[in-house]
């Protein structure tokens, strides 16, 4: 007799969204890249975003699921996390750059890897290392030296890698193309990706977007409504400039500030005025939440994870976002993650971690 085989891809929708959300989380992330229909279909369901945290001793990685207070070790063959340095993050993928002058992506969930172009490429000729001396200052100041920012569709594979080094240099790279593309004449002193679009905040405080659909990347004038409204700052010293932007396509300026204690404000962020085309200071992210220094923000509704901070107007910060003070010369000093309440002005800091953690970072399972 003839077994009857099913294509398990063509599940009935409403069945297999069922299905998802009776799974746990890391499971309902590896049945998600079963095909594109289940990617689909998982979209639909309503699991709420909250931000994770990955941790990092000398002997393990751990993820902690801050919603159900969860702990989770997990086991990437080949990866040493205590030589390498997440970048940037979207969804459940890592941009990570290694000891060995390696660049790669890495899905926490999964274990895909996906390699980039060598850092030897010619195109970095006039930016390239000393190997492993220049590489490991790089590594261990990365924080002041670089900015960086990924997108990845999980249904079609397709992604987008860009970074600066020292603000001088800025490179991007999708899948598809032959090497790392050089953009030139772009002091860059922090970046975020929509819509296929590149937006950069320069050196000099203005906007720069860039459209990065096409073969090479090129600046977008026409369209562009923050190309002539300078950022402008001095009422307070700042320790780091990121540039982020909302569900709704709004650009933000998030400043993370020198010398402060937490009543007086560590982080402030700014929106432009379109009508009078000035940066004015907003105590609220429209419901949304704030990784800083990864350039979208959460988009709402963000699940309330009471005695964590996590909630609707805050920022979540690694300890490298903070201004270290008598620290500041410190390379081995706890890089702690927190959470800031913009309308408190108030910290929270997650009670699971202690101080064998060398590292950690946060990211957003299932946004992109």
């Amino acid at each position: 007799m003839s077994r009857i085989r099913y294509d398990w891809s063509k599940l009935c929708p409403d069945l297999l969204v069922s299905i998802l959300e009776g799974l746990g989380t890391n499971d309902f992330h590896r049945a998600r890249t079963v095909c594109s229909d289940w990617y689909s279909v998982s979209r639909t369901c309503m699991r709420p975003l909250y931000p994770w945290l990955i941790l990092f001793s000398k002997h393990s990685t751990l993820f902690l699921d801050p919603g159900k207070d969860e702990i989770h070790e997990i086991e990437h063959p080949g990866v040493d996390f205590l030589s390498s340095y997440v970048m940037a993050s979207c969804s459940n993928w890592l941009l990570i750059a290694d000891s060995r002058q390696d660049l790669y992506l890495l899905n926490v969930f999964t274990r895909e890897r996906i390699d980039l172009p060598s850092m030897d490429s010619a195109l970095l000729g006039h930016s390239r290392f000393q190997r492993k001396e220049e590489w490991k200052h790089f590594i261990n100041l990365t924080p002041s030296n670089i900015s960086a920012c990924l997108w990845m569709n999980e249904r079609t594979g397709e992604y987008v890698v860009a970074w600066s080094f020292k603000k001088h240099y800025l490179f991007s790279y999708k899948r598809g193309d032959d090497s790392w593309c050089d953009i030139q004449g772009t002091s860059c002193e922090s970046m975020a990706y929509k819509n296929k679009k590149l937006y950069v905040y320069t050196s000099d405080g203005y906007i720069k977007i860039l459209d990065i659909s096409g073969d090479s990347p090129h600046e977008i004038l026409e369209g562009n409504p923050y190309l002539c409204s300078r950022f402008c700052f001095v009422s307070q010293p700042v320790w780091r400039r990121r540039v982020a932007i909302t569900n709704s396509g709004e650009v933000l300026i998030a400043l993370s500030l020198k010398g402060l204690k937490e009543e007086k404000g560590l982080f402030y962020i700014f929106k432009m005025n379109v009508r009078n085309g000035k940066w004015e200071r907003v105590d609220s992210l429209g419901g949304e939440m704030l990784i800083f220094g990864h350039g979208l923000t959460i988009r709402a509704p963000v699940k309330v994870i009471d005695g964590e901070g996590i909630k609707s107007d805050s920022v979540c910060f690694m300890g490298d976002d903070l201004w270290p003070g008598q620290d500041y010369f410190n390379t081995n000093r706890r890089t702690k993650c927190g959470v800031f309440d913009l309308a408190k002005s108030s910290i929270t800091w997650p009670k699971t971690l202690d101080d064998s953690f060398l590292k950690s970072s946060w990211f957003v399972p299932g946004h992109a």
